[in-house]
């Protein structure tokens, strides 16, 4: 299995088109092969004042082809007070 997931630093002002954004981009991510679970609405960090996205692929692969087509619509960075942290991690064997 693979694991995606960004956290998002968005600007006070800017937080709930943020978290639309991220739910719309999480329903295209549901249409894609290969996934296994994506949030369905961002997770927040209240301490650190962060929106956090998370999906499950069945592998590094299906997340890669499908990039091309999640690229398009991922959220604007715009928004953000500081650049988002993206994380990719695959099961140990």
């Amino acid at each position: 299995m693979f694991l995606f997931y960004a956290v998002h630093y968005p600007q006070p002002e800017k937080e709930e088109l943020l978290i639309q954004s991220m739910q719309q981009f999480g329903e295209l991510i549901k249409k894609q092969p290969g996934i296994i679970f994506v949030n369905p609405s961002p997770f927040r960090d209240t301490e650190k004042g962060a929106l956090i996205g998370l999906a499950i692929w069945e592998s590094q692969e299906a997340f890669e082809a499908s990039w091309p087509v999640l690229v398009k619509d991922v959220p604007s960075d715009e928004w953000e007070v500081k650049p988002r942290e993206v994380h990719m991690l695959n099961t140990v064997v």
